[in-house]
């Protein structure tokens, strides 16, 4: 099945399915969650076992975030 692959068919096998494999992880920094690194983690264990990728997007999708930066316009401040 897979003797007549070629490299370029390879490349872009892989290339797929690492951008499948780091949703979890995107989808947690789209979301600023707060604990973006314990998502990282869990999402490159579950790279090998499957199952723990699954949690990883639960847990990109429904875990905390983070305040978004707001920082001043100047001269919207009142008084200034």
């Amino acid at each position: 099945m897979f003797s007549d692959i070629g490299p370029f068919e390879l490349l872009v096998v892989a290339l797929v399915a690492l951008a499948v494999l780091s949703v979890p992880s995107l989808v947690a920094r789209h979301r600023r969650v707060q604990r973006l690194r314990l998502v990282v983690v869990v999402n490159v264990i579950g790279a090998f076992t499957g199952l723990f990728w699954f949690v990883a997007l639960i847990m990109a999708m429904t875990m905390a975030t983070r305040e978004p930066d707001v920082t001043p316009v100047p001269g919207s401040q009142p008084g200034h």
